[in-house]
Order: structure tokens, then sequence, then C-alpha cells
């Protein structure tokens, strides 16, 4: 997955250099969509870092305990429902790093840029330049080539689409299931995310 992400990060900055579009600061309210699904693979190098770092537990108590819709990673501002950051940036799921920055396929095959709201009212121009490059044959990262990736990796954990929060969790699940009765691994920092 690690691999999947950095190839897909340096699609992204080439992306974002060729269109100038950009998150807005302090931005969350895709983080407060509570529909966003995602496959517990996505969120396997949070789980293993999280036990690399001995805080797999607290933080499995912590999403047992949080019953909102919203992603438990979002940190939202104080007095804020819409501004924060994510507490997990470098291990943000596959659908958080997609969203904004790629394309799907419409019904016919043709390819249409994904992106929010928000980006759309306040970049109108970029936007526009987008749909216009990929109008003309340039695309940002497919979608459905990462999610194919996804599967291929692992074939049961890459397909199934839960709500966020639970498909972290069973992320964590698995990497505790998994080292339970298996010797902890030395951490090693490689400066991937």
């Amino acid at each position: 997955m690690e691999k999947v992400f950095a190839v897909l990060d340096s699609e992204i900055k080439i992306f974002q250099n060729r269109s100038q579009i950009q998150c807005l600061a302090g931005c969350g309210k895709c983080c407060f969509n509570p529909d966003i699904e995602a496959s517990p693979l996505e969120f396997l190098p949070l789980a293993f870092d999280l036990f690399l770092t001995k805080r797999i537990e607290d933080s499995y108590f912590e999403l047992i305990q949080n019953t909102g819709p919203h992603c438990s990673l979002f940190r939202p501002k104080a007095l804020s429902l819409d501004k924060g950051t994510c507490d997990q940036y470098n291990y943000r799921g596959l659908i958080c790093r997609l969203f904004g920055y790629a394309a799907m396929r419409d019904k016919v095959g043709n390819p249409k840029f994904v992106t929010c709201r928000t980006i759309k009212l306040s970049q109108p121009e970029k936007v526009a330049a987008v749909d216009a490059a990929i109008s003309k044959g340039e695309n940002p990262p497919f979608m459905s080539d990462y999610y194919f990736r996804l599967r291929s990796i692992d074939p049961e954990l890459g397909t199934q689409r839960l709500p966020i929060n639970q498909a972290i969790k069973k992320a964590l699940e698995y990497v505790m299931a998994y080292y339970a009765y298996r010797r902890r691994p030395i951490l090693r920092r490689t400066g991937a995310a």
C-alpha cells in the first residue's frame, strides 16, 4: 500500500503543479461527509504504524467510543464544524488522497474530473481548465486505476467498502490479530508515508 500511495502522491503532485488546484487551507468539509466509504486495506499502513509505535490499542478504543459518522482522524478546530486537520495525514486512506485530484469515467466511458463543491466554487477557472485538458486527452490520476491496484494487493480487504471509521477499525483489528502471536517487527523509519 505504501508503494501505491507513493506513486499516487507523485502523480497528484504533478497534477497540482500543472492545474494549480489546491484544497483550501484548513478545510475539512469532505471529512464531515457521513457517507465516506473506504476499504480496510487503505488503512493498513496507519494500523501498522500505530502498532509499531504502541498506540494501536488506544486508537482502537477511541474508535469504539466514537459513534459519530465523520472520519475519526479529522481534528476540527475549536468552534468549527468544517475546518481542521487530519490527525494522520501521512497515513490517510486512498479515498482521502484521490478526492479532489482524480478523474473517473462516466457511464459511457468518458473521463470526468472529480472534485468538491468548495474547490469548484473557489477555483472555477482552474476547474474549467482541467475539464478542458481532460477533453483533450490529459488526465489526472483515475480512481478506478488505483482501486484496481488495491484489489490486486488483497482481493478481500481491497474490495470491502465500509464506512470510513469501520474500515479503520477493521484495519486495526487485522494488524492486532496478525501480531497477536508473532514477534513484533523492528521499528525502522523509511520516510515513506
